[in-house]
Parts: structure tokens; sequence; C-alpha cells
């Protein structure tokens, strides 16, 4: 049973070792506007196939229910082009899922469409450790391989989210020393 509020790194952390990061590209916060993808997309897993597994994470009822009333759930039926919604939106993936809380779980098995796997994160109260896992398998979508290019473009985005991510890491590191260092002087 999960006692402890969960948030969105830490279910991109448990989808990061459970597709194993070291066997796959998998990055996180992919924008439409990259032109990878159809709709923003909380976590791309992109095997050494070039088939990609596409995660949207939800950490609260509130975000779940939200999400369906954007364009690739309210344009699904839709046929535009000579394509459905699951055409225009999905073609990319070969698999999606959701990622929620063990709180969230039965809400988003009502909720997610037949298609999509779901994930589920347990966070216990320490000392037990969190648990993730599979309660729903998501159906094969489409056999799209990703290009080179597009792979690179992928791991480009990846590069630039590390880099962000040590930049604000070392300014932490930097303002805790000048804040100890401010501290230490005041005692003398």
């Amino acid at each position: 049973m999960t006692i402890a509020k969960v948030n969105t790194v830490e279910i991109e952390v448990a989808i990061m070792q459970q597709f194993d990061f070291r066997k796959n590209l998998i990055v996180t916060n992919i924008s439409n506007m990259m032109n990878l993808v159809a709709f923003e997309t909380d976590v791309i897993v992109l095997n050494k196939n070039s088939y990609a597994h596409g995660f949207e994470i939800k950490v609260s009822k509130s975000d779940l229910k939200a999400d369906f009333s954007k364009d690739h759930h309210t344009q699904f039926n839709v046929m535009k082009n000579g394509k459905t919604g699951l055409e225009r939106f999905y073609s990319k993936f070969k698999y999606f899922s959701y990622a929620v809380p063990s709180e969230l779980k039965e809400y988003a098995l009502e909720l997610i469409p037949d298609f999509c796997g779901l994930y589920v994160y347990d966070k216990p109260e320490l000392p037990k450790q969190p648990k993730f896992y599979c309660a729903r398998k998501p159906k094969k979508l489409f056999d799209y391989k990703w290009s080179d290019e597009k792979r690179y473009e992928l791991a480009r985005l990846g590069a630039m989210r590390v880099h962000s991510l040590k930049k604000a890491s070392l300014w932490r590191m930097t303002r805790i020393k000048q804040l100890k260092n401010n501290l230490t002087k005041e005692a003398q």
C-alpha cells in the first residue's frame, strides 16, 4: 500500500530502471515542437531496433483526467487527411503506456484507452523499497522504425536535458557552498 506521495521524477527513474537505460535510449519530456512525436510525451524508450514505447506519467487524479481533454484524445475518432486519430497521434509508437502511483491504478484502468499499457509505482514508507510493475500490458500499435536522423535528434534532446540538470545541480552546489561559507564567517 502506498503511503508517501509520489512525484514525476520518481516514476521517470523507475521507467529508466525498468527498461534498462544502459541498453535503450530513454529521454524524458519530449515536446511535439521537436517534430519527433505528435504530442508531448513524458518518456520515450527507444530500443536498439529503433522501436519506441511512449509513456505518459500522471501523479494525481485531476492530472490524469485533464489529459483526456487534449487533442490526442478528443480528436481520436476524427478522420483527417485519410488517417484516424490513432494513426495521426500514435504512429511513431510501437507501444504506449501510462504510469501512475498505486492509488490511481483503478481509476486509470477505467479511463485510459484499451490499447495503452499501465505501469504502477508503489511507494511504501521507508525502509521498504518502491515497486514498479506492469498492471496491464500495452497492445502493439505500429511498426514504425525511427530513422538514424530521428534517433540522433532524440539523443541530442536527451543530452540537452542532461546539460540542463547538471547546470542546475552545479548552481545548487555553488549556492550551498556560499551559504556554508557565510555561516562560517558569521560564527567566527
